[in-house]
């Protein structure tokens, strides 16, 4: 897809770390020498076009208590569209995606506690008439975070994310009522307006003020609580058509602070984990999430890894259909209204 000058420009802005201030539009519109008028016509229309997804905070779900992992289900292909309407049902659920691999639904669940986390797993699994799954718990966090290059010639300042070195702390905080609240606005996907804190407060008639919200907001990322308030981007509509799932298994004698530095320096790498292994059943450890623009690029950036990593025994897992992704809502009352649902 090809961008005009002015929406070159806001894209690869808002992807980096969003102005938490009264009045962030204004406040990037000087930074740009752009109209705030303008910058507000084009990032509606970018909104409108389906490019700019939404506008909101990424939390670490370990600091505010739950529970997470990615499960994979081995669904009859026959009957897969259903499994993945019945698997979007819960809450917890922001990612779940059909891959060209024997499982074929993937998706990331949150619950309020381990034991409602694994629970709940079992319950989709009845649900569904799944043959077989994987609950691949997150080991090691070793990179999250991605901005999409737009434009000829764009790249990253740096690659976002974080450092192989430093994973974030995963015990939780307890948060007051005031906090828990503002967590919840921040999941929101911001209105594009003036002073959009405050309209976004306005929208959902919530008692905080705007200076308390911005407070908490620069407090939570302080804490490594709030991971990145900004944009995100659909992948393909911002030019990205090609995006996988990769899988490796490093072997016995493998140099592991090399291989993380070697994906944590590719840019367009998005999600580096180390999980669950299952011996004899699931041996791939090192997930590794990538995008690139053409199939060709995306094969490219595999290849290299590969080389520079040593690592040969891999697999790729490609996108089939993105069945959901949007923001898990924290301290939602949806969680225990499912569970009730479903008798948990």
């Amino acid at each position: 897809m090809d961008f005009t000058g002015p929406e070159t420009a806001i894209l690869n802005r808002i992807q980096k770390n969003f102005p938490l201030t009264a009045d962030p539009f204004s406040d990037m519109s000087r930074e740009l020498s752009i109209r705030e008028t303008e910058l507000l016509s084009v990032l509606k229309n970018l909104k409108e076009r389906g490019v700019v997804r939404n506008i909101s905070g990424i939390f670490n779900a370990d600091r505010l208590g739950y529970a997470s992992t990615l499960v994979a289900f081995q669904v009859d292909e026959r009957d897969i569209e259903r499994a993945a309407a019945m698997i979007n049902t819960h809450p917890g659920v922001s990612h779940n995606y059909r891959r060209d691999h024997r499982y074929n639904v993937w998706f990331t669940l949150a619950s309020e506690t381990e034991d409602m986390l694994l629970r709940t797993v079992k319950v989709l699994f009845d649900m569904t008439g799944a043959a077989d799954h994987l609950v691949l718990g997150k080991e090691k966090l070793l990179k999250i975070g991605l901005m999409l290059p737009v434009g000829d010639g764009a790249t990253p300042d740096a690659p976002i994310g974080s450092p192989a070195s430093a994973e974030p702390s995963r015990a939780p905080v307890n948060l007051s009522d005031a906090e828990k609240e503002a967590v919840r606005l921040l999941q929101i996907d911001l209105p594009i307006e003036r002073n959009p804190f405050m309209g976004l407060i306005n929208a959902q008639g919530s008692p905080v003020r705007a200076d308390y919200l911005l407070e908490q907001a620069h407090s939570l990322q302080a804490g490594g609580i709030l991971r990145r308030y900004a944009a995100v981007l659909r992948h393909r509509s911002a030019g990205y058509t090609a995006n996988a799932m990769t899988v490796w298994k490093p072997g016995w004698d493998a140099d592991m602070n090399h291989i993380a530095d070697t994906f944590c320096s590719q840019p367009l790498v998005s999600h580096l984990y180390i999980r669950t292994a299952y011996p004899g059943k699931w041996e791939y450890p090192l997930f590794a999430m990538i995008h690139a623009r053409t199939e060709n690029a995306l094969n490219d950036i595999i290849q290299e890894l590969s080389r520079r990593s040593g690592m040969d025994d891999y697999q790729v897992l490609r996108t089939v259909a993105e069945f959901k992704k949007e923001r898990v809502h924290y301290f939602s009352p949806a969680f225990g209204a499912w569970e009730r649902k479903v008798g948990l």
